[in-house]
């Protein structure tokens, strides 16, 4: 008999278990015991922060990824998680006027056109 995992669950118990292991590797690369003393000037503003990054970047971001997966072509929806970097160097471009090299606009060049053909070809 095949049991089927729910697919929301499984990548919550993912984030929840990663989680786990990247505390206990931060204690246990904490010799000096600096990560208490950080905790103790962690403000309600920090706890705001992370509750936003947590429930839009995490759980909002993959209820829609699981909604649209479901929806339609999971091939084409995937090929936009290439667009990550595409996103964090814009960001770095507007924010602090970071700029990139030739061959880096290369590559987003060449990134945009392959999810552009994925995905044009996706709804034909």
């Amino acid at each position: 008999m095949t049991k089927h995992c729910d697919p929301v669950m499984a990548t919550g118990w993912h984030m929840v278990l990663g989680g786990a292991m990247l505390l206990a590797g931060a204690l246990a690369a904490d010799p000096g015991g600096e990560i208490p003393a950080r905790l103790a000037l962690f403000t309600p503003g920090d706890a705001a922060a992370m509750t936003y990054v947590s429930l839009l970047g995490g759980a909002a971001s993959y209820g829609v990824f699981f909604y649209e997966a479901s929806r339609g072509n999971l091939t084409a929806l995937s090929s936009l998680t290439f667009l990550t970097p595409m996103f964090a160097a814009g960001g770095d471009y507007v924010l602090s006027g970071q700029t990139l090299t030739p061959v880096q606009l290369a590559g987003a060049g060449i990134t945009l056109s392959a999810v552009f053909l994925i995905n044009t070809r996706a709804k034909q």
